[in-house]
């Protein structure tokens, strides 16, 4: 594999890095924007354990998008 091939490969896998950055960018907002029309009429026992699990992904896909999106970008 050529330099060329090998730029040509690292352009499209950074163009499709940012395609997905992008759109879970957006799903995660139309994500929020759902989960805080229903947060003040959800209090029952299945609210407390579909926080416990989307606590910390919610956490995670933040701090990815906050952050590690944003350092891979620079990288790449």
């Amino acid at each position: 594999m050529s330099m060329d091939d090998q730029y040509r490969e690292m352009r499209r896998f950074y163009d499709e890095m940012a395609h997905f950055n992008q759109s879970l960018n957006a799903s995660m907002r139309d994500l929020q924007t759902h989960h805080d029309k229903v947060d003040p009429h959800w209090h029952d026992a299945m609210r407390r354990t579909y926080d416990s699990h989307w606590e910390p992904l919610e956490t995670h896909l933040k701090q990815y998008l906050q952050r590690e999106s944003t350092e891979y970008d620079r990288f790449l």
